[in-house]
């Protein structure tokens, strides 16, 4: 008989609820999710039961975890997020909760300084020789100096997430496509005149559309050994300015060894354990993929892997909540598309005809999922939300892309 838990998600978006369907499918059980608002993601589910915590800050969440745990000493309780934001809390408080009784699958602050920022990422992936684009870091002090010596346009991107988060001004995005001098010098005028004082980072752009990206997500044991692990090719990013980076759509794809070797050596070298995202783009001017960042939780489009018949549920709570040694490792790859978003966005935005005809291809044979329709957990008011933020994709993508 599988042992009692309860898994405790923070966040309340598509992400936290496809973690949430995951262990329901694996487990049967029901989720207990923190967030600060109620989304239409989670809302209105019998799979999960939601705490709010209005105006939430770190304090707020850390004492209504602290409740939560002294309710159910009994049964143990398996901690994941959906945010760097919520992660961060997380890590800061990790003894903390840990004293508490919460079974923690994340890094040590320690580690977590060394890897998420993307400067520091690079700095490892340098060190490892890891392909990553090139990059130039600059500071409040010096952006007005720096020379560009690639053509536009560029990318420029946060190296702090946690201090942005709190930074508010006029246009801000998770990522800037930067068409000239005058632009770039806009944006981190209005950057730097806000909360924000950290680093950021200028890249030379990597060719191609969003069907050259990729998405690996990884499972590290204990021992910091990878023991399973599933590729993803994305066709299409969301665009709306705060939710780019976020994948619509992803077909799953046998795993590439430049890719999964490079993740091995990186995750080995910082002592990583838990789970691991990394996004990755293919560069067809020299035939290799690059590295982009490390997420140090699961992404927001985890459910590319359930729905593909590999939960990922199983490897955290055998190694945490049953204390059973993982070593055997997995490669998981099962054709299968991820999609919340209709075929028209599909047909008219993803460049690549081939990815397309695969697309449509496994539609028709019906392997496809997406993360929110759940006929066991459905009902009129979600069955309506569904239905309204999937042909919204639609309205958002004309406007945005």
């Amino acid at each position: 008989m599988k042992e009692k838990f309860i898994p405790v998600i923070i966040g309340a978006d598509i992400g936290t609820y496809s973690i949430a369907r995951s262990f329901y499918l694996e487990y049967g059980v029901k989720s207990k999710i923190f967030s600060q608002e109620i989304l239409g993601a989670t809302n209105n589910s019998k799979i999960i039961d939601q705490v709010t915590i209005p105006n939430m800050n770190a304090k707020d969440l850390i004492k209504k975890l602290k409740e939560f745990a002294k309710e159910t000493k009994d049964i143990k309780k398996l901690i994941l997020a959906c945010s760097e934001w919520y992660v961060d809390i997380i890590i800061a408080n990790k003894k903390e909760l840990e004293s508490f009784g919460y079974l923690i699958p994340f890094v040590d602050k320690e580690i977590l300084d060394s890897i998420v920022r993307k400067d520091h990422f690079y700095d490892v992936c340098k060190k490892l020789k890891i392909n990553y684009p090139e990059t130039i870091i600059v500071s409040k002090d010096n952006y007005k100096d720096i020379n560009i010596p690639w053509e536009y346009p560029i990318i420029a991107k946060k190296c702090d997430t946690n201090s942005y988060h709190y930074a508010t001004f006029d246009n801000k995005k998770k990522v800037y496509k930067i068409k000239s001098y005058e632009e770039l010098m806009n944006i981190l005028d209005k950057v730097y005149n806000s909360s924000y004082s950290d680093t950021f980072c200028l890249q030379k752009m990597v060719p191609g559309d969003d069907s050259k990206m990729r998405v690996l997500t990884c499972y590290v044991n204990k021992n910091h050994d990878v023991v399973f692990s599933c590729l993803g090719n994305p066709l299409l990013e969301e665009k709306t300015p705060g939710a780019i980076g976020n994948y619509v759509s992803i077909i799953t794809l046998p795993m590439e060894d430049e890719i999964l070797l490079a993740a091995k050596k990186f995750l080995k070298e910082v002592k990583y354990v838990g789970f691991a995202n990394f996004d990755i783009k293919y560069d067809e001017t020299d035939n290799k993929y690059k590295f982009f960042e490390i997420n140090v939780r699961l992404g927001r489009s985890n459910f590319y892997m359930t729905a593909s018949g590999a939960n990922y549920t199983k490897y955290v709570v055998s190694e945490y909540v049953e204390n059973k040694k993982i070593d055997k490792e997995v490669v998981a790859y099962n054709p299968w598309l991820y999609t919340i978003v209709p075929n028209y966005v599909i047909k008219k935005y993803v460049g690549d005809k081939d990815l397309v005809k695969e697309y449509l291809k496994l539609k028709k044979e019906k392997k496809y999922t997406h993360p929110l329709y759940f006929k066991e957990d459905m009902n009129i008011k979600r069955w309506f939300y569904i239905k309204v933020a999937y042909f919204n994709q639609i309205r958002k993508f004309k406007k945005y892309y």
